[in-house]
């Protein structure tokens, strides 16, 4: 009957450690479930960040065609009228007949067309600032939709670390309430001692407070994903639904069975897609180009511009109802070239100070590349490290739980003490705690070396 119970007991904590069904505790009426692609989809809807991320990328955008469209000419249409009460008339000898200066109505239109020749490259070096400045932006918004995929990720295994810990406690709640009960029989046919039952009833009472406690930062992270999520509604939040557990821990065990130089090999091509394709080192670079195209716009003032203007125009001063626009035509053609002779140094000050803005951006870009190479081999060997952690505190677990099924058949024969049954207990439960963290922190350090090579499986 006690293995029967002991094996139940197992087999319900191998069952729940990565399972929620519309799991609530005791308050709350049991809410639906979500998949982690869901959730993702959602996020990438509903959050603010993300979506002011987004803007900041379309203006980029449009400040790139904008850049775009100095090279086109530029066409202007005018036109001007004027309608006065009273026409300016004078005489110019006593008793003349009055002179007329200006008409009631006058009527001017003018076509002007420009057309720039040559800046010294400025138009040329600002497109190509505004070209990256635009892929930066859809880098950084990538970027964000990635930091925002890894928290909701983060989140949805948290909440499920967090359900499964708190399954864990009820089912040693309810052990510990069974052992007592066993304690208050043996007392009773003069076995057990008093001081037996009170300590069963102090360890009910300390894991009904990690319950409680556990619950309330339940609570917490269920608003912080709520938020991330961008649910307005923080009061109706989906939970995770259950994740693969076999397919997780059949996962673990191919890759610890790997030989060093298989890992390492893997490591190795980890770390080359960091270098290619991680985001933030891509922009690191970006940025660098930028400055070096600065430099040339101010290299630029060195040199002469030149452009090209052409202006056509008519006029008439009759009365509205005869207005002819081709009346007394005028045009002009107009070839501007400016050549710098002293700008009081500042096309050299500005040229040398962004000469040493490269040298410094050169730099941070090295010390970026290094400082993302130490990460990533750090975020490896976490990783490697999380796979073993799961192999040994899954060792640890199942011999935990066979010592307390051992000691609890001992205790009930008369054969081993009450306190030898409760570190028994003690053990299996923090062994069972044990054992899903390092589930779920294999699973979340995977999901960052996922996150520093841009997202690249």
């Amino acid at each position: 009957m006690n293995k029967l119970f002991l094996f139940v007991f197992i087999f319900c904590i191998g069952s729940v450690l990565f399972t929620q069904d519309s799991f609530r505790g005791n308050v709350g009426e049991p809410l639906g479930t979500i998949s982690l692609e869901r959730a993702i989809e959602m996020a990438r809807d509903n959050n603010l960040n993300l979506q002011s991320s987004y803007f900041q990328m379309e203006s980029a955008r449009w400040s790139y065609q904008n850049s775009r469209s100095q090279y086109m000419p530029r066409i202007n249409f005018n036109y001007t009228g004027i309608i006065l009460d009273k026409g300016l008339e004078f005489e110019l000898f006593p008793g003349m007949e009055p002179i007329v200066l200006q008409d009631k109505q006058n009527h001017v239109t003018n076509l002007q067309l420009e057309q720039l020749l040559f800046a010294g490259g400025r138009i040329y070096n600002a497109q190509q600032i505004s070209r990256l400045q635009y892929e930066m932006s859809q880098n950084s918004y990538q970027k964000m939709q990635l930091d925002t995929d890894m928290r909701v990720t983060e989140y949805y295994y948290m909440i499920l670390q967090t359900l499964s810990t708190y399954e864990i406690l009820r089912l040693h709640l309810s052990l510990c309430q069974d052992l007592k009960e066993n304690t208050e029989i043996l007392f009773q046919n003069g076995i057990g001692l008093e001081t037996d039952i009170m300590q069963w009833e102090l360890r009910i009472i300390e894991i009904e407070n990690q319950r409680n406690t556990l619950w309330n930062t339940l609570v917490n992270i269920e608003q912080v994903w709520a938020l991330t999520l961008g649910l307005e509604d923080i009061y109706d939040i989906p939970m995770p639904a259950s994740i693969p557990i076999e397919e997780v821990l059949q996962e673990i065990r191919e890759f610890s069975f790997l030989d060093n130089e298989v890992k390492r090999t893997r490591m190795n091509d980890f770390l080359s897609q960091v270098q290619e394709n991680n985001l933030d080192l891509i922009n690191l670079a970006r940025t660098q180009e930028t400055i070096q195209y600065m430099r040339n716009i101010s290299r630029a003032d060195f040199f002469p511009t030149a452009f090209l203007s052409f202006s056509y125009e008519t006029s008439n001063d009759t009365q509205i109802d005869q207005i002819r626009f081709l009346r007394d035509p005028s045009w002009q053609i107009m070839a501007n070239v400016s050549i710098p002779i002293f700008h009081g140094f500042r096309n050299i000050t500005s040229y040398r100070a962004n000469e040493y803005q490269i040298r410094a951006q050169s730099r941070v870009l090295t010390e970026g590349t290094r400082g993302l190479e130490i990460q990533a081999r750090q975020a490896w060997f976490d990783f490697d490290s999380s796979v073993n952690n799961v192999m040994q505190n899954e060792k640890s677990s199942t011999l935990a739980d066979r010592s307390l099924e051992i000691i609890r058949n001992l205790h009930q024969q008369g054969m081993t003490t009450n306190v030898a049954l409760t570190d028994a207990q003690n053990t299996a439960l923090a062994s069972n705690i044990q054992f899903i963290n390092s589930v779920y922190e294999y699973i979340n350090t995977k999901n960052r070396l996922t996150n520093l090579i841009g997202g690249k499986k």
